[in-house]
């Protein structure tokens, strides 16, 4: 069942192209390359990753997923650069917070950092409607603090990641479709979250990503390529697609999958279940703030684009908002109503009150002031203690780009963590100080009380050590 619905985003360049290996476990693979025919295009691909590290694979899709998912929650820096606590990403990927998992994220984001790509033909400027050629490592910059000379992420360790300028490029220009990023990490093994969200960004085309398809027919060969498996004998693959598939089947994103030939000359002709049909999220926020049910959302999304969409919405709240349209009934039942019925509706220009026929008449209608924004104490009160410091940490480092080391922002989220320092106060006095026009000062206040704390916990320490 479609239950799990905390809809992401997730680039469509990156989805499309699945350069994360459809493996549940490391092999030895230090390489790989596919190439492909799209229409007239010919696409080639190829990694090369460090021998040690082997192939990005299995848990790098949810690492890859979460990364982006923060890069876009935090507004698209146009750097490409994000700092967080790596127990905040851990929760983001997916992951049990133990020092198992450290581990493997620790490897996961060295292979993301290390590893070479170069698409030719393949990667999407869209704005400027071009292919282009791009050369890239997902991550370009990895820092991060730990205890001691260890090397090794801890409970404290904060991380500075800066993604590929390709991918930034391709976030900031929207070339992104909606992932239901809690539906993928519910499923069972890597090798099907993988599969889930490269079949969910084939949906998409390329050139024309606001059409959305319900079917989709491939080779089994060419899967097998777009999946970078390494055995591609019609049987392996096979063998390799029956469980994800009967898990897909199973949880209903699949209403099934239809094998055609025999051999290599086979097809897969993919059906998706209208239940999972993603909806843009901003679309999905506006069609709520009016009330329309998340049920109704995702059959307008089968019947219109995400620009058809936007636009209409747009057309009704203009209308509304000008007295040209006075609503019966609901907003939500007024708003479907014009979006299935576009023609019926004229220009704001023309000057005509519109009112629908259904139903009982009810006051004019109002657009639905606002909700006062809680203040800091009350926000931060609905969190647990590790994401008030997590997110004191995001807010200062956004607000005050690159002014503070990623020490710093350790020892900052851990007074914090421990209640030395007010999280609430510390925001507050960020934005007061910034909009006083006094941000080097807020800057310096703050790095000398964080100096101050961290040299009383070291002399601390080192005075239990002595005894």
């Amino acid at each position: 069942m479609a239950d799990q619905q905390r809809t992401s985003f997730d680039d469509l360049n990156w989805g499309r192209l699945n350069l994360v290996s459809a493996q549940d476990q490391s092999v030895e693979q230090n390489s790989w390359k596919v190439t492909y025919q799209h229409g007239e295009r010919v696409v080639r691909i190829s990694c090369r990753a460090l021998p040690e590290l082997g192939v990005p694979h299995g848990i790098d899709n949810d690492v890859s997923s979460a990364l982006i998912d923060n890069y876009m929650s935090i507004g698209l820096p146009d750097d490409g650069i994000m700092t967080l606590a790596i127990s905040e990403l851990m929760q983001l990927a997916g992951f049990h917070r133990n020092g198992k998992y450290r581990e493997m994220l620790s490897s996961s984001l060295d292979r993301l950092h290390t590893t070479s790509y170069e698409i030719a033909g393949g990667w999407r400027d869209h704005p400027n409607r071009r292919w282009t050629t791009a050369k890239f490592h997902f991550i370009e910059l990895l820092e991060y603090t730990h205890q001691g000379e260890s090397g090794k992420f801890d409970e404290r360790s904060m991380l500075r990641i800066r993604l590929a300028e390709p991918l930034v490029a391709s976030l900031r220009s929207g070339y992104t479709k909606p992932l239901n990023i809690e539906f993928m990490q519910s499923l069972s093994r890597p090798r099907t979250r993988i599969i889930f969200r490269l079949l969910d960004a084939m949906r998409y085309h390329p050139e024309t990503p606001d059409e959305l398809i319900d079917e989709y027919d491939i080779g089994l060969i060419e899967l097998a390529e777009q999946c970078k498996l390494p055995n591609i004998r019609p049987d392996a693959v096979r063998r390799a697609l029956a469980g994800p598939h009967e898990e897909l089947l199973r949880r209903g994103y699949l209403r099934q999958v239809v094998p055609e030939g025999r051999g290599r000359e086979q097809r897969l002709h993919y059906e998706f279940s209208p239940d999972f049909t993603p909806v843009n999220p901003a679309v999905l926020h506006r069609l709520r703030m009016h009330g329309v049910t998340d049920g109704v959302s995702r059959q307008l999304a089968r019947q219109y684009s995400t620009s058809i969409l936007t636009g209409r919405i747009e057309l009704f709240d203009r209308l509304v908002k000008s007295g040209q349209l006075t609503v019966r009934k609901t907003p939500a039942h007024a708003l479907v109503h014009l979006i299935k019925n576009a023609d019926q509706y004229p220009d704001p220009a023309a000057g005509k009150v519109i009112t629908l026929p259904q139903g009982p008449p009810r006051a004019q209608a109002k657009q639905a002031a606002e909700p006062t924004l809680p203040g800091w104490s009350e926000e931060l009160a609905r969190m647990s203690p590790d994401e008030a410091a997590a997110f004191t940490v995001k807010r200062v480092s956004l607000l005050y780009a690159r002014k503070f080391a990623l020490s710093e922002l350790d020892t900052l989220r851990d007074l914090v963590l421990r209640g030395r320092l007010n999280p609430a106060q510390i925001i507050e006095e960020a934005h007061r100080r910034l909009a006083a026009l006094d941000a080097q000062g807020f800057i310096d206040d703050l790095k000398d009380w964080l100096r101050s704390e961290e040299a009383a916990r070291q002399a601390l320490a080192a005075g239990a050590l002595t005894e």
